[in-house]
């Protein structure tokens, strides 16, 4: 059977449709994208009628699953049982990929992703949902998933598994894709088909190697990464969905505005289709969504472009700099608020950098994040005048105080003066305040 990407969607549907259908396919890589193509082959599947049963992969009991597929059904239809989030084409091989995801969706404070992401590489490694990656020493979580051992505290990783139900499976991934290839070679009830969704995949395991040669496989992968191919590949996903959108409800884009859209969305495709539609019934019966639109309905949030902007003064990027604070300002932040906004996150640095000076806080250019919470952190926080700086989770103070090591004394207190012309500039001149904010971010970032 012929392995199929995003972009030869419609020929397998067109095969579902024109002969009898694969026992079970796989889906795989963007997860938003694999759900949307569920949706079209579930259709396609069930066009002279059927049911389709749900299953959370998170939760999947094998046994129960492998069960219904055997049965015959009294349901009239196609029967097709699509399990989202499957874990049976995991291993230790993918686990570094899952624990990146984990880690992000932590910090973005998404508990529950996270603890999803967290159980998925404990299945990857063959250990049970219950258990903490945390607890590991550096030599078992190396065995178990194949790569070093994050430093820092991950006692999170205990707390978050805690507070998740946890459930309970009679088979592992590995012994359940076993049978599940067994059942599938041995032939399921004419009307069941199995249909799977997994973000990550491990191409060498037998089970995938046995779909790939045997029934159908979509490949629905995205480079996520930062490179320029990357980054194209990412636009042209957007501006599929962003289309198909736009399409569907008989609308078009006034000229910048896709360019706009995809800036302020970012990589999420789930995201980009309910902007573009929510933008689409915001403008009522008009044909066209104008830029005026997308300012009043897409507007960034002032937290999310307030960080994005502190980000890239502290990374040193102009180019990113001078671009959100004039999204800020376009989006009605008033360019003394820019100011505040730099001003606080400058005497941020500015303490920090002086607390690094202090001998008896043990701070040292490069120290490990594990050392700083274990020996540098609790002498910090026995002064209390300090307590609302230093609040937060650990690994973030340990990155202000990394971000601040980059600047010196004298650096810093030279933005303040800088900060403080700017001020008297914006209050007391004639010069606009996206003139005076550009300038501002010119003398503070070029040495």
């Amino acid at each position: 059977m012929p392995l199929y990407d995003r972009s030869k969607l419609n020929d397998l549907l067109r095969e579902i449709n024109g002969s009898s259908p694969f026992p079970a396919l796989l889906l795989f890589g963007e997860r938003s994208l694999c759900q949307q193509a569920a949706e079209q082959i579930s259709a396609a599947l069930c066009v002279q009628g059927g049911t389709v049963h749900a299953i959370d992969g998170d939760s999947e009991d094998h046994s129960t699953t492998l069960a219904k597929l055997r049965s015959f059904s009294l349901l009239g239809g196609r029967q097709v049982f699509r399990v989202n989030g499957s874990r049976l084409f995991l291993s230790k091989n993918v686990a570094e990929s899952i624990w990146k995801k984990a880690v992000k969706a932590w910090e973005e404070g998404n508990q529950d992703k996270a603890a999803k992401q967290l159980r998925a590489m404990l299945a990857a490694a063959g250990l049970d949902s219950a258990d903490d990656p945390g607890s590991l020493s550096n030599e078992q979580w190396k065995k178990c998933f194949g790569f070093a051992k994050p430093a820092g505290n991950l006692n999170w990783t205990a707390s978050l598994l805690e507070q998740m139900e946890v459930a309970k499976s009679g088979l592992s991934p590995g012994d359940a894709g076993e049978l599940l290839l067994a059942a599938l070679e041995s032939g399921l009830p004419k009307n069941n088909t199995l249909l799977l969704l997994a973000e990550e995949v491990d191409k060498r395991k037998k089970l995938y190697k046995a779909f790939s040669a045997k029934f159908a496989v979509l490949d629905l992968s995205v480079d996520t990464g930062s490179s320029s191919q990357a980054k194209k590949e990412q636009e042209a996903v957007l501006r599929e969905q962003i289309d198909k959108v736009l399409k569907d409800l008989g609308k078009t884009l006034d000229k910048g505005v896709m360019e706009q859209l995809l800036e302020r969305v970012g990589f999420h495709p789930s995201a980009a289709m309910m902007e573009t539609e929510k933008l689409a019934l915001s403008v009522g019966n008009a044909p066209r969504i104008t830029l005026d639109d997308l300012n009043r309905m897409v507007g960034r949030t002032r937290e999310e472009a307030v960080f994005e902007l502190t980000e890239a003064v502290g990374n040193l990027n102009l180019d990113k700099a001078l671009l959100i604070a004039g999204r800020l300002q376009e989006n009605g932040i008033h360019g003394l608020a820019v100011l505040a906004t730099l001003r606080n996150f400058t005497r941020s640095l500015l303490l920090f950098r002086a607390l690094q000076e202090q001998e008896q806080y043990r701070y040292r250019p490069g120290i490990a994040p594990n050392v700083f919470q274990e020996q540098c952190l609790p002498l910090l926080k026995a002064n209390p005048r300090w307590q609302s700086e230093l609040s937060g989770h650990p690994f973030a103070v340990y990155m202000k105080f990394k971000t601040a090591s980059a600047f010196s004394l004298p650096q810093l207190r030279k933005w303040l003066q800088l900060l403080l012309a700017a001020d008297r500039r914006l209050k007391g001149s004639p010069v606009l305040a996206d003139t005076v904010v550009q300038h501002l971010l010119l003398s503070m970032m070029i040495r």
